[in-house]
């Protein structure tokens, strides 16, 4: 299992683990991370695989993603590689 952390002030992240899936509420606080999120979101939109990661926007500004339990650590890993996310270890 991976642990992350990140920068409150830039992004609000939520987790919660289902039996199938893993679902992110994401509340972005700047337009930066903003950008990031969306570099993250076109990585896995260019890939073969259409079922792993779902990007929802909310009316609210924010997003909800879910993401297939078998991808969660890609997910991560990808937010990490994007500065989404300020630390990923495992735990």
């Amino acid at each position: 299992m991976l642990q992350y952390t990140f920068d409150e002030t830039l992004i609000g992240i939520k987790e919660i683990v289902q039996l199938n899936d893993v679902a992110f509420q994401i509340q972005v606080r700047s337009d930066e991370m903003r950008n990031r999120l969306k570099q993250v979101r076109q990585f896995f939109e260019d890939n073969k695989d259409f079922t792993d990661v779902f990007f929802y926007s909310q009316e609210d500004g924010t997003y909800e993603v879910i993401v297939r339990s078998d991808i969660a650590s890609s997910f991560l890993i990808h937010c990490f590689r994007f500065q989404c996310l300020t630390s990923l270890r495992w735990a």
